[in-house]
């Protein structure tokens, strides 16, 4: 870790250092950790501390080590265990997931994907899956 992040006197300042390095956009982060842009924006500008709800969105969805962002100490990441990697891995998709549901012609094609998945006959299924598996 380079000692831009390391170094920062402030909450504030600590809390975008360490965005800009993971790297995430304000958006992104608000999104994950379930607060306005706003609300975040003003915490990385010191004019207000994290309350213990973004503190627990940001263990719980980051690698962030909140010690650290709270008194400038210790690792800046945490390890996280297996499972909570799993976890927040899964969280994220399901962020992304609702986000790109907004979208109405992507939020179409997925019900119609899950439609042929609950209804369609086995041909339909089969091709359904190869398709999908050739995306990937």
């Amino acid at each position: 870790m380079n000692g831009q992040v390391e170094n920062q006197k402030t909450t504030g300042k600590r809390l975008r250092a360490w965005r800009k390095s993971v790297p995430l956009k304000l958006m992104q982060l608000s999104r994950l950790i379930k607060v306005s842009q706003g609300s975040l924006s003003d915490l990385e500008n010191d004019k207000s501390l994290p309350s213990a709800t973004t503190l627990a969105n940001l263990s719980t969805h980051t690698d962030l080590n909140i010690y650290w962002l709270l008194t400038g100490k210790g690792p800046v990441y945490r390890k996280l265990s297996p499972d909570m990697e799993k976890s927040t891995e899964q969280s994220c998709l399901y962020e992304d997931f609702m986000f790109m549901m907004q979208d109405r012609k992507l939020k179409g094609v997925v019900e119609k994907v899950i439609a042929v998945y609950r209804e369609g006959d086995i041909k339909q299924k089969a091709q359904m899956q190869g398709f999908l598996s050739a995306l990937s």
